[in-house]
């Protein structure tokens, strides 16, 4: 599974920030198209779009079409890890995106992944009012986490969770640096099919 992220100041007109409620409707039927989840930051001016795909071509596909009505440049990601929690049969209303910008080492993408399937899914997987949780991963090594919740609550109480985790032996806390930056969301638009969870998405 592949996602597709574009991100802009919110603003009228063309462009994220002009068109997030009907994206979905407009490109609903093409070909690979997973789900489309529109964002808008809490206290803040960054509108996000977030599109899921079946391969990277047709991630591909969907990015010429963008690019052909000027729109701004988002990142290709692959789904690293997809989980569904207890609320994933509910529309998400909340979302938190951390974001570790590349380039990383691949130590530290091994520790990362290790600590999320082995301390941090764990920690938070049985929160009533959560959805899912996405990890996207770029071409350079950075990635992003995508938490989506059914309330600003469990996302708080996700975070409390992780924080509390003690890490695990041979754990190197060097290799964890933490995300560059937090973003709080509100969902304004909320367009998933129930997928199976890839390949990639370890044992917890």
């Amino acid at each position: 599974m592949y996602a597709y992220v574009e991100q802009a100041n919110s603003r009228p007109g063309p462009g994220i920030g002009g068109d997030t409620a009907d994206l979905s409707t407009r490109i609903a039927g093409q070909r690979g198209l997973l789900g489309c989840i529109n964002l808008q930051q809490l206290a803040g001016p960054t509108a996000v779009r977030l599109t899921l795909w079946d391969t990277e071509n047709s991630t591909a596909e969907f990015i010429g079409t963008r690019a052909q009505f000027g729109s701004p440049a988002g990142a290709l990601c692959k789904v690293g890890e997809y989980e569904q929690g207890p609320a994933g049969a509910h529309a998400a209303s909340h979302a938190r995106l951390l974001y570790f910008d590349g380039p990383r080492t691949p130590e530290q993408v091994a520790a990362a992944d290790f600590g999320g399937r082995k301390r941090i899914w764990p920690a938070i997987r049985e929160l009533c009012g959560l959805v899912s949780v996405y990890l996207l991963r770029g071409s350079d090594l950075g990635w992003i986490v995508v938490t989506l919740a059914t309330s600003v609550d469990t996302l708080e109480a996700a975070q409390s969770a992780v924080m509390a985790a003690d890490l695990l032996p041979g754990e190197d806390r060097a290799l964890l640096p933490g995300p560059d930056r937090i973003e709080i969301h509100n969902v304004t638009g909320y367009h998933v099919q129930a997928v199976a969870q890839p390949a990639t998405t370890g044992e917890r």
